[in-house]
């Protein structure tokens, strides 16, 4: 009886057990994988442009707005060339003398400032010298005259009695150097021929007035003068000139100088701009009145023969969602394109002049558009 009573345990040589250095990793009760996902925003341009269209009464009031605007600016530029061209204002320094000698009866001259019996007196030499100097070269019409005038005054109250002009020296044109204008006139004034004219006057006081008028732009005055007594047996002489006064010549100029040839061509083209919009505006209207009716009644024609397919939008079409637009050229294609996707038809009035039938799809727009212009040869 074999009873084993031994029961044998097998061991490693190694009483030492020998694990293998295994490096673990723990992993944790949840693990996040961070994923990016990369977002790409693609732009479509699906080609729509969105025009705006002016009914034809705004059309016709901005013509009208723009027909007036020009029609002023052309009557406020014709009203500069007429005033730029007419006159101009320039300052000069005027300067007026006389220098005279009193010859006696003996071929003698006495000086100026002296005391003289008219019973010697002979004649009277003048000489008057004239210059003005304009602050820049200018054509003027300025002339000048040399009047005698002889008058008589009551010795009482000193009213005038007597009085008469007697022309000694032509009206004559100044001579012109530059931006300056002179003259020089040289006068013999007899003295007894003066004073016989009112011999038999002698309760009067006689005198004859010796004047240099300047005439400019129908304006004259009196610059110069030489008073000679004829009532008086002994006397002196009075005289009065002009020196260094400050004058303003109003001038007339060219009427196509450089200022007014920009002013007339502005004008000139304000104006004809003016007359085609005139004549657009005209056309415009008047192929509207013929063609409206045309337009209304194609809309009308339309709308009674698909008002089983059609929706009106009485405040107008906007679709919320961007979509591609498919504009259709014949309403019958727009018709199928609604049979085959089984959606209504919009009607919308987009102004007076245009109105649009419109068919939408998920990602389409489909629209046939119907302009007053259509019927316009």
């Amino acid at each position: 009886m074999e009873d084993n009573k031994f029961q044998i345990v097998e061991e490693d040589s190694n009483n030492n057990r020998i694990e293998d250095s295994i490096e673990v990793v723990k992993t944790p009760d949840k693990v996040s994988v961070d994923s990016k996902e990369e977002t790409f925003e693609e732009e479509i341009n699906i080609g729509v442009t969105k025009k705006f269209y002016f009914g034809f009464e705004a059309r016709i009031i901005a013509s009208v707005i723009v027909i007036l605007l020009l029609f002023v600016g052309a009557c406020f530029l014709g009203l500069k060339v007429i005033n730029h061209t007419t006159t101009q204002y320039v300052i000069y320094l005027e300067n007026a003398d006389l220098n005279y000698q009193v010859c006696l009866k003996n071929a003698e001259c006495a000086p100026e400032n002296d005391v003289y019996d008219s019973s010697l007196i002979n004649i009277v030499k003048v000489t008057f010298k004239y210059d003005a100097k304009y602050e820049k070269k200018i054509k003027t019409n300025s002339f000048y005259r040399v009047d005698a005038i002889v008058s008589a005054h009551s010795k009482d109250d000193y009213s005038l009695l007597y009085k008469k002009d007697i022309t000694l020296a032509e009206k004559t044109p100044l001579y012109s150097d530059n931006n300056e204008y002179t003259a020089t006139e040289i006068l013999t004034i007899d003295y007894n021929k003066y004073k016989e004219l009112l011999r038999d006057s002698n309760d009067m006081d006689k005198q004859v007035d010796v004047v240099f008028y300047i005439e400019e732009n129908n304006e004259t005055r009196k610059v110069a003068g030489l008073v000679i007594p004829l009532s008086k047996d002994s006397f002196d002489l009075n005289k009065y000139t002009t020196a260094n006064t400050t004058r303003t010549a109003k001038i007339k100029v060219n009427v196509w100088d450089t200022y007014s040839l920009i002013y007339g061509i502005a004008t000139s083209i304000l104006t004809i701009v003016s007359l085609i919009l005139i004549y657009k505006t005209t056309r415009l209207v008047l192929k509207v009145t013929n063609n409206k009716n045309d337009y209304e009644d194609a809309i009308d024609s339309l709308l009674k023969e698909y008002d089983n397919l059609i929706i009106v939008a009485r405040d107008g079409y906007e679709s919320m969602i961007e979509r591609e637009v498919v504009k259709i050229d014949e309403f019958e294609e727009l018709v199928k394109v609604r049979d085959r996707i089984n959606k209504p038809i919009i009607f919308s009035r987009v102004n007076n002049v245009k109105s649009e039938f419109i068919v939408e799809d998920d990602n389409i727009l489909y629209k046939y558009v119907l302009k007053e212009s259509d019927f316009t040869d």
